[in-house]
C-alpha cells in the first residue's frame, strides 16, 4: 500500500512539473517569437538639395530590389512589441550631376550619370503597435531605426571627364573608385500592416513599410583621380512590401 501511494505522488508529482513547464513554454512563445520575411522594395536616391558646389543635381530613375530576413519580436504586453532581426536589402537608384561653371578641377568631371545598385546586410531596432483586433486578425503600426552595413555596389556609370573628348562607360560594374558609396547608412522607418492567427504559436503576416535614410549615400569626391565629383547630400528612400510568417 506505502509502495502504490508514494508511487501515485511521485506520478503526481512529475505530472505537476510537466504541467508548469509546459505553461512556462506557452509563456516563452507568447512573450518571444522569430519569424521570417520576404517581398519586393521599390528604391530611389534623393538629393537633398538641387545645386552642390556648381554641380546640378537631380534624381534620375529609381529601380526594383528585394529584401529577406529573419525577425525577431519581444512582446512587452498585448499592445506593444519590440522587434529586431537581421536581413539582405536590395538598393538603388539613378542620379545625374552636371557641372554649371566653365572653372573646373582637373580631377573633377564635367558630368556623371549613374544608376547604383546597393546591397546591405541590415539590422532593425523597432516597435510594433496594436491598432486595432478582428477575431483572428491583428491591424498594427511600426516605427523605427534601421543600419544598414554595404556588401555590393554596382551599376552602371557615365563620366565626362574634363581632360577628354570621349566620356568613360560602366556597364553593370563595381562602382567604388568610380562612383563610392558609404559603407554603412542608417536611416528611420514607418508602416503599417495585419497579422493572421493560425494558432497559439504560427500566425502569417504582411507590411508596407516606409524607410527614408538620414546619413548620406555616397562620396563621390573620394573616387579615384579625373573621375571625382559632387552630387551633395544622396538620402536612400524605401517603399517596401512585405511578407511573414512567424513560429
Amino acid at each position: 500500500m506505502k509502495k502504490q501511494i508514494i508511487f501515485l505522488a511521485a506520478l503526481m508529482g512529475f505530472a505537476g512539473t510537466q504541467l508548469n513547464a509546459q505553461s512556462k513554454a506557452e509563456d516563452i512563445f507568447r512573450t518571444y517569437r522569430l519569424g521570417l520575411f520576404i517581398g519586393p522594395t521599390f528604391n530611389s536616391m534623393r538629393p537633398t538639395a538641387s545645386t552642390m558646389e556648381t554641380y546640378s543635381v537631380s534624381k534620375t530613375k529609381g529601380n526594383i530590389g528585394f529584401s529577406f530576413g529573419l525577425t525577431a519580436d519581444y512582446n512587452i504586453n498585448d499592445r506593444y512589441t519590440l522587434f529586431s532581426g537581421i536581413g539582405m536589402d536590395w538598393r538603388g537608384g539613378s542620379i545625374s550631376t552636371v557641372h554649371d561653371s566653365t572653372s573646373i578641377k582637373v580631377e573633377y568631371v564635367k558630368s556623371a550619370a549613374v544608376k547604383y545598385k546597393l546591397q546591405y546586410l541590415t539590422v532593425p531596432l523597432g516597435l510594433k503597435m496594436k491598432a486595432a483586433e478582428f477575431d483572428k486578425i491583428k491591424v498594427f503600426a511600426t516605427t523605427g531605426v534601421d543600419l544598414g552595413v554595404l556588401l555590393s555596389q554596382r551599376g552602371d556609370a557615365t563620366l565626362q571627364p574634363t581632360t577628354q573628348a570621349t566620356p568613360l562607360v560602366l556597364e553593370k560594374s563595381k562602382l567604388g573608385g568610380t562612383a563610392t558609396v558609404v559603407p554603412v547608412n542608417a536611416g528611420w522607418f514607418i508602416g503599417a500592416g495585419a497579422e493572421y492567427e493560425l494558432n497559439d504559436k504560427n500566425s502569417f503576416y504582411v507590411s508596407l513599410i516606409y524607410r527614408n535614410g538620414f546619413t548620406d549615400v555616397t562620396t563621390p569626391k573620394t573616387n579615384d583621380p579625373y573621375k571625382k565629383f559632387s552630387d551633395g547630400n544622396i538620402r536612400s528612400n524605401t517603399f517596401a512590401i512585405r511578407v511573414g510568417y512567424f513560429f
